[in-house]
């Protein structure tokens, strides 16, 4: 009996390796799949509202297809040169930044116990963080630029939806096909409402911070703006982390003035508003996943495929959940990933 535990515990540990090992070199192609299945739910509603309208399937997935890399396009466009401003005027924010760690630094002189400051912040190099977001930046561009393949997936995506059903038909019996068939159904419906309400609410809360920054004259407001919209995401301390940047950025800008609190006041109104009464009202019943799961969620695909991974974790993680809540024997799984 201990033979076999050991021998069960070993194969999964080689069968994790492997999948690791599977994911990280196929990145190339799992990657835009990922994000043409995300794109294709959360674009799923405007097609149905077409066909509504009695519009032909072949254009109205063409012109769907047309808006959204017009708009994800001209997105990069304005994020890449926000993004190269931001990084020309990093090193300005240098002499606050030193200025403020001074006076820090001779408040902690007067406690028993010594730290060494400017020797931690001179490990800070304002030049490699420079580099480091010009060459995201880049990349992310590159990649907006190059998104044939994630339009090609999502073309048949979209082509194919209704095909499935027919298919399920034929593969089994009646009862079973219709037991499987209601149970994808139910998947699908809830990873379309999640995607789509989810995309559109990061969206409006992007959008209301960047034209809280821009009122109060705060730099960087469109990038900012994105920043929250992807934050937005991320569960919980997600809304945190897009409160504190650009509260920081304005107190580095303005200083000692009262413009950080009203931004900070603003932002907390707005996030507030939107998570206690906009999100619960279209989203319904949230997800509840589990703040150490996000984290290791959001380790893990840092890890594998780099920031692209860190944005798809979170999606990815509540599609997953979904999915476990829906089949019967795999329940406990969504038990366990709640909070």
């Amino acid at each position: 009996m201990s033979e076999s535990k050991i021998t069960r515990v070993s194969l999964i540990i080689i069968v994790l390796f492997i999948i690791g090992i599977i994911l990280k070199l196929t990145k190339p192609i799992l990657f835009p799949f990922l994000l043409a299945l995300f794109i294709s739910y959360a674009i799923s509603p405007l097609l149905d509202w077409m066909l509504r309208l009695k519009f032909p399937k072949a254009l109205a997935i063409v012109l769907i297809l047309i808006f959204t890399f017009a708009i994800l396009y001209l997105l990069g466009l304005l994020l890449y040169s926000s993004g190269k401003y931001f990084a020309s005027e990093l090193p300005k924010y240098s002499e606050k930044i030193n200025s403020l760690i001074t006076d820090f630094a001779g408040s902690l002189a007067r406690l028993p116990v010594k730290v060494d400051i400017p020797s931690l912040v001179s490990q800070f190099n304002l030049e490699k963080v420079t580099n480091f977001l010009l060459s995201t930046l880049g990349s992310f561009l590159s990649f907006l630029t190059n998104m044939l393949l994630v339009f090609v997936f999502v073309i048949f995506i979209l082509a194919g939806k209704d095909k499935l059903a027919g298919k399920i038909a034929r593969a089994f019996a009646e009862e079973r096909a219709a037991y499987v068939t209601r149970v994808l159904e139910s998947i699908n419906r809830q990873i379309q409402k999640y995607l789509a309400v989810k995309t559109f609410l990061s969206l409006l809360n992007g959008a209301l911070v960047a034209l809280i920054l821009v009122i109060f004259g705060v730099d960087f407001a469109l990038l900012l703006g994105f920043v929250t919209f992807i934050l937005n995401f991320i569960p919980s301390f997600g809304s945190i982390v897009a409160t504190i940047i650009p509260v920081v950025i304005a107190f580095f800008q303005f200083g000692n003035s009262l413009t950080p609190i009203w931004v900070l006041i603003s932002i907390a109104v707005t996030d507030t508003i939107m998570g206690n009464f906009i999100d619960p009202k279209l989203m319904g019943q949230g997800l509840d996943l589990s703040p150490l799961l996000v984290i290791f969620s959001l380790i893990f695909w840092g890890w594998l495929w780099g920031i692209p991974g860190m944005v798809l974790a979170v999606p990815l993680l509540a599609v997953m959940k979904i999915i476990f809540e829906n089949i019967p024997s795999l329940r406990f799984l969504a038990v366990l990933m709640s909070k």
